[in-house]
C-alpha cells in the first residue's frame, strides 16, 4: 500500500465512494483490491479513448496521456527549481511508479 497526498476537497468526495470493503477485480490478468467505487483498468482506458474520440476527433489513449502527464510535470517541477533527479523521483511517485527506470520511459 502507498499513501498519496490529496487535496482536503477531493478526500471528501473519495470518502462518499469509499466501498464498505475492498472487493477483488480481475483486469488484464492481474488481481486487485478495490477500494472505492470508481472506474479503472482496461475498460476505464478504452472509455477515456472513445471519449477522446468523440470530443476531439482523435485521441492518444490513456497511456498517451500518462506520457504527456509526465514530460509536462518534469519540466514544470525543474522550472519550480527541484533538480533532475528529484523532480524524476516524484513523478515517478504520482505516476504510482517506483522505479526510476520505469518511469523513464515515460519521458521519451
Amino acid at each position: 500500500m502507498r499513501e498519496v497526498a490529496v487535496a482536503p476537497e477531493l478526500a471528501l468526495l473519495l470518502d462518499e465512494v469509499r466501498r464498505p470493503e475492498p472487493r477483488g477485480v480481475r483486469d488484464r490478468s492481474i488481481w486487485y483490491q478495490q477500494k472505492f467505487k470508481i472506474g479503472g483498468g482496461q475498460r476505464w482506458s478504452q472509455s477515456f479513448t472513445e471519449a477522446s474520440s468523440r470530443v476531439l476527433g482523435w485521441s492518444t489513449g490513456a497511456h498517451g496521456l500518462h506520457h504527456h502527464y509526465a514530460q509536462r510535470r518534469l519540466e514544470e517541477l525543474q522550472q519550480r527549481g527541484f533538480v533532475w533527479d528529484d523532480a524524476l523521483e516524484i513523478v515517478s511517485q504520482e505516476l504510482g511508479r517506483f522505479r526510476r527506470d520505469v518511469t523513464l520511459t515515460y519521458l521519451r
